[in-house]
């Protein structure tokens, strides 16, 4: 059986930048709800040093010396960028299991003269604009295609067809 973990790099990070491009390049955190705990961060967040699960206020001169942004949690919009990149990927292989909001598995089982190579090039091209591009427009990956309350048995999801 062969099985790939897809897994959204900063995932509330990367939200974030889709409707702030000038986020881009820029130390950013993510805070979780009300408590001022950093939940994400982008890899010029890490870069300085800025530790995950720790209380903004413990790093407060770093993020003022570095001009770090922090947010909000908006869970709306991650639940919402999540649903988007699950029907992304649900093109990519004939199962697909919703692990977290920003993780999936994808079994390849069934697929004809497969090469992988390929497959994960395939992929990565586009990736990003495929799950963003529905911005414009009301799209929500179907009810149906969801692993239901992020459920990781594979019983439970349906077959996609590739």
């Amino acid at each position: 059986m062969l099985v790939a973990l897809v897994d959204g790099n900063n995932f509330y990070v990367s939200c974030e930048r889709v409707f702030d491009p000038k986020l881009e390049g820029v130390p950013v955190v993510v805070l979780g709800n009300n408590d001022g705990i950093i939940v994400s961060r982008s890899n010029e967040a890490k870069a300085l040093g800025i530790p995950m699960g720790l209380p903004i206020f413990k790093v407060r001169e770093l993020v003022r010396k570095h001009r770090v942004r922090a947010f909000s949690s908006n869970y709306a919009l991650y639940a919402d960028m999540s649903s988007r990149m699950v029907e992304t990927l649900s093109t990519f292989a004939p199962q697909l299991e919703v692990y977290s909001i920003d993780e999936s598995f994808l079994s390849f089982d069934g697929m004809k003269h497969f090469d992988v190579i390929a497959h994960g090039q395939d992929m990565g091209s586009g990736t990003v604009y495929s799950a963003g591009m529905g911005m414009q427009s009301s799209w929500k990956v179907k009810f149906s295609q969801r692993s239901p309350s992020w459920t990781t048995r594979w019983d439970d999801i349906p077959q996609v067809r590739a």
